[in-house]
């Protein structure tokens, strides 16, 4: 086992004993995610990477996406950036997603220990906690002077700490060792996934997924490509969302209908999907099977919707 693998089986199991449901990624189908833990407050999207370095501007967006439709939070669990280590305690970014190390997030599945610094230009950074400084300032009638000499620097800069500016860590050490009380704040790594960043296209999508794509935005559904992944699109209008799956390989179909009942019933959303030639649907799955040529004589998303829902009931 590698590396990767054994830090994928170590939050399996630690997040199993925290109370969270879990499902893992078949290896061979996803490339945007590897894990989705969800417990009663959140649903975290997991890609777990040895080198965050070689995370794709594409590979960012398909994390995001998937994200965005299952309500949930997207995470990069990462060894390295290229040759740096990642440091335990620090929220890094890349493309927007959140990185940090595997045990910050193990810290945080066993303890709910949320991490304190996060990377910035030229450094680490962490947060103060601008309204409690203030109190402990008036309360103790310091000056501003007095706390600026106490930690090397300016009265002009403690003001802009106060004001809600971040502090590199050794001046917010500085300043906690001299008030004696904790000021800094912790650094979320649950984030929210923004509309607008989910939007993308592929110029390396294959053929098939291509006219699928195409054929499912033309009835009028938003249709978001997933690349090599158990979802390959998810599509959505004002009223309904559906997760997406396409498959040409007809021996597959059974294999790929079982990844994504497995997915639908865990994200309570809806699957379908979407084959090459007309095709019998296992009946243990509640997955709905489209063929490609009915696809392509259907007017309307209605009428699509009305297939899925006959055939998800059938």
């Amino acid at each position: 086992m590698d590396r990767r693998q054994g830090i994928i089986s170590s939050i399996i199991r630690i997040a199993v004993r925290g109370g969270y449901t879990t499902i893992c990624a078949d290896e061979s189908l996803s490339y945007s995610f590897d894990l989705i833990l969800r417990n009663e407050d959140n649903i975290i999207v997991i890609k777990v990477m040895n080198n965050v370095g070689l995370l794709t501007e594409e590979g960012s967006k398909t994390l995001m996406a998937v994200s965005r439709f299952l309500d949930a939070h997207p995470l990069i669990v990462a060894l390295s950036n290229r040759d740096e280590r990642i440091e335990d305690g620090v929220v890094y970014s890349r493309y927007s997603l959140p990185i940090i190390s595997p045990q910050t997030f193990v810290s945080y599945l066993r303890e709910g220990e949320e991490p304190n610094v996060r990377a910035g230009p030229g450094g680490f950074y962490v947060e103060i906690d601008s309204e409690k400084l203030k109190r402990i300032r008036e309360q103790r009638s310091l000056s501003l002077g007095e706390i600026a000499s106490a930690i090397g620097t300016t009265r002009r800069t403690v003001l802009m700490y106060q004001s809600g500016m971040s502090a590199s860590i050794d001046i917010a050490l500085k300043m906690e060792e001299f008030l004696g009380e904790q000021i800094m704040e912790y650094v979320s790594f649950l984030w929210n996934v923004e509309m607008e960043e989910v939007t993308t296209g592929f110029r390396k999508m294959r053929e098939f997924e291509r006219l699928v794509n195409k054929e499912i935005t033309r009835t009028g559904f938003s249709v978001y490509p997933i690349r090599r992944s158990i979802v390959n699109f998810l599509m959505e209008d004002s009223e309904s969302s559906f997760l997406g799956g396409i498959e040409e390989e007809m021996a597959r179909v059974e294999r790929k209908v079982e990844h994504l009942s497995e997915l639908s019933k865990f994200s309570d959303k809806d699957g379908v999907l979407v084959v090459k030639r007309e095709i019998e649907k296992p009946n243990r799955y509640k997955i709905p099977i489209i063929s490609y040529s009915e696809l392509e004589q259907f007017r309307d998303k209605d009428e699509l919707k009305e297939v899925i829902k006959e055939r998800m009931n059938s």
